[in-house]
């Protein structure tokens, strides 16, 4: 399932196979100056997602922020002691404020970007529905 409009969705693929500039990783290439950077602490920086996402828990989303940490790694599991605390506290933070706190692990096929990123996403108040129809069916119980 996709959290982005169709026209989203393929601007977002375009942009991937274009945004490597000198690491190899569209995280580790934001720095503090840039427009997407929010705010940043000792061993993390917030950005804003350019590619935000249009639907979280049947609601628009109003805001779409991530937590990356500073250094270059795939899962929260290779965070120090002190990195931890600091990255709960800023989770918590936004928490707060009423965003939605998700990641996806780090072996997970669909994980756009293998440096590890923790998104914050602020839902709206506009309830959004819709139905999914199935052509085939994912798997089949009888062969």
């Amino acid at each position: 399932m996709s959290f982005r409009t169709r026209k989203e969705y393929k601007l977002y693929k375009k942009h991937r196979k274009t945004f490597h500039k000198k690491t190899n990783c569209i995280f580790c290439d934001i720095k503090n100056n840039d427009e997407q950077f929010v705010r940043g602490t000792k061993h993390f920086k917030v950005i804003d997602n350019i590619f935000g996402y249009s639907l979280w828990d049947d609601q628009s989303v109003d805001d779409h922020l991530m937590i990356v940490p500073r250094k270059h790694i795939d899962t929260l599991s290779k965070l120090s002691p002190d990195e931890s605390k600091e990255f709960v506290t800023l989770m918590s933070t936004y928490e707060k404020h009423g965003y939605n706190v998700w990641a996806r692990a780090a072996q997970t096929k669909t994980k756009s970007v293998i440096h590890q990123h923790t998104h914050l996403i602020k839902p709206g108040k506009k309830t959004v529905r819709f139905m999914f129809y199935i052509r085939k069916p994912y798997f089949r119980l009888f062969k």
